[in-house]
């Protein structure tokens, strides 16, 4: 769009750089690819694939200026070991954070279930109770692999999936007051807040709502700590919904966000496109120190390229709104394609779209596999690949809520590739009458943790 005051708007701020060629399949390509696979879309292999939305993590496109600091030669450095402060990859990581995030002390680690599993080793301690507002499944199983209870608090309404409630990922105060009453203070290791709720539909926890989570936790001594992979969709769905930050930059939220936690893990594999990487943000120096000792220990100190690479992204997407406003509104893009004809979670998140497989497919049955069948339609007609994902949180599946995920890379795809997307979904919708359900295949030769073959009913 353009305006004479303004000039012309610039929708995209990036150029690509470089391309990689795919294999144009048949439909008899991918059917035998599915019957190879088990009708289990996790297990394709990537040559037969056209678009890839079963996840963002670790396959956003990388600039120009990542790949350069990844492969330089400031990048060949001995490994951190436990001298942190005579790398000079950590040094340039620790001074970007804290510019950017505002936490003090900063423990770099391989990925974010790394950071999680160092910070609730250090913080939550057997037969406490951890607040939180539907986390992650890795969170939730580290917290209770150290013997802590994960109990939700978030808001009745992140369970009414057409709702228009434009911050799903809220906690509900009168909940957590409930909860420090029924349980104590002494018995609450922290309070664990996502941020852009996955499990809900990638929804944002407000500013408003954080900072009352923040006072009852001072009121109570319990630190308050981040998941903060997707800080900066959080962020710019805040300046988009949140009363007074319509006129902030997505940095100033992002520092006022930090302010109000005492901590914070993450992943730097979701909002700061690298392949790996995750980190600890931290205002206390001594348990900064114990997480330093623990990531030598658990060998999750991560190269001194990744963390270069981290550096860079950090320095080129926190400074301007740009990148962070294309990639949500990217994701809005194919929600406004589908929402008027087919049954998504609202408002639009920014990572995701979600589909209801309830609605979309009442005529299959739970127990037989509607995600499974159909990412395996999807699949079978367009080459697109979409898979189930993390499963519900405890309070979802009560409820009986089943979504499909479509995970959009960022920088990865071009409007066409989007477009692509919307048909195939809405020729779904159209023929989802043809969707058959799946059942599982026994199969003594894999182990229970392998991923899980089908075939069709």
């Amino acid at each position: 769009m353009s305006d004479r005051a303004l000039g012309v708007t610039f929708s995209v701020p990036y150029e690509i750089a470089a391309v990689r060629q795919l294999r144009q399949t048949s439909l008899q390509d991918r059917e035998h690819a599915l019957q190879a696979c088990g009708y289990n879309c996790e297990l394709l292999p990537q040559d037969a694939i056209y678009i890839d939305l079963s996840t963002d993590s670790g396959v956003s496109a990388l600039s120009t200026a990542q790949i350069a600091a990844g492969s330089g030669t400031e990048a060949v450095e001995p490994a951190m070991g436990m001298a942190t402060e005579a790398s000079r990859a950590f040094a340039s990581l620790s001074t970007q954070y804290r510019k950017f995030f505002g936490f003090p002390y900063l423990v770099p680690t391989t990925q974010g279930r790394a950071a999680e599993r160092i910070w609730a080793k250090i913080h939550v301690k057997p037969g406490t109770v951890v607040p939180g507002n539907m986390l992650f499944p890795s969170t939730r199983m580290h917290i209770e692999s150290n013997g802590g209870k994960v109990i939700d608090v978030i808001a009745d309404g992140a369970h009414n999936l057409q709702s228009e409630d434009p911050f799903k990922g809220n906690l509900d105060i009168e909940k957590l007051g409930a909860l420090f009453r029924e349980h104590g203070r002494q018995k609450v290791s922290c309070i664990y807040v996502e941020l852009s709720v996955n499990a809900c539909g990638g929804h944002p926890v407000s500013l408003g709502n954080l900072k009352k989570v923040k006072a009852l936790a001072v009121t109570n001594g319990v630190p308050l700590f981040l998941d903060a992979c997707r800080i900066l969709e959080n962020s710019y769905l805040i300046r988009q919904r949140e009363a007074g930050y319509h006129d902030r930059s997505i940095r100033e939220i992002v520092f006022e966000t930090c302010e109000s936690a005492d901590g914070c893990t993450m992943s730097a594999m979701k909002d700061f496109l690298v392949p790996m990487g995750g980190m600890i943000g931290s205002r206390d120096p001594v348990t900064f120190q114990k997480a330093t000792v623990q990531s030598f220990l658990d060998g999750a100190q991560p190269p001194a390229s990744a963390m270069q690479m981290i550096s860079t992204a950090l320095d080129e997407i926190v400074a301007e709104d740009a990148y962070v406003t294309s990639r949500v509104e990217q994701v809005n893009y194919l929600w406004r394609r589908l929402r008027e004809r087919v049954p998504l979670v609202h408002p639009p998140a920014g990572h995701a779209v979600y589909v209801d497989l309830a609605a979309f497919l009442p005529h299959i049955a739970p127990e037989n596999h509607r995600a499974e069948a159909l990412a395996a339609f999807l699949y079978y007609v367009s080459g697109i690949r979409v898979t189930k994902g993390a499963p519900p949180a405890p309070a979802q599946a009560a409820r009986g809520v089943e979504l499909l995920r479509l995970a959009v890379p960022a920088r990865k795809y071009v409007q066409g590739h989007i477009d692509d997307v919307a048909e195939a979904l809405l020729y779904a919708y159209a023929h989802r009458h043809e969707i058959k359900g799946l059942k599982q295949v026994e199969d003594p030769q894999r182990g229970k943790y392998q991923p899980s073959h089908f075939e069709p009913l």
